[in-house]
């Protein structure tokens, strides 16, 4: 009986172990994950620019037209190369590239915030954003 029970114990937790592993959205692998591009990644590297990652928020519907509205928004941020904008909706998240050798990182943040405060949106920066543009 003691052995049945502990088998069946053991089953049970590697039968859910998988639900463990589900991406809740919020820790930054996810958030980073949700706007990955490898092909922009690799781009980013060849041109020597630096990725930078941020959550958004505000009071914006998450369909396509925010989406749309986002990219082109971050992508008029002067600074920001041209085609590197990725947007996703969940979890709500932007990366971007830029050359670090032109504009800080703070200078960017900040004008970002000023375009997207036009719709009572937000944006802050993720621990990874002056990292140098590598694969993972």
């Amino acid at each position: 009986m003691k052995y049945t029970l502990h088998a069946l114990l053991f089953a049970s937790a590697i039968a859910l172990a998988p639900l463990a592993a589900l991406a809740c959205g919020h820790c930054l692998e996810d958030r980073i994950a949700s706007v990955y591009d490898h092909s922009a990644v690799e781009r980013a590297k060849l041109q020597k620019h630096t990725l930078m990652y941020l959550v958004w928020d505000g009071p914006l519907t998450h369909d396509a037209a925010t989406r749309r509205w986002l990219v082109r928004t971050v992508a008029a941020v002067p600074g920001v190369v041209a085609g590197s904008v990725r947007v996703s909706l969940e979890p709500p998240t932007i990366a971007l590239a830029f050359d670090a050798a032109r504009t800080k990182a703070a200078a960017l943040e900040s004008a970002l915030q000023g375009s997207l405060a036009y719709r009572g949106a937000t944006a802050s920066s993720l621990p990874t954003t002056t990292a140098t543009a590598a694969a993972p």
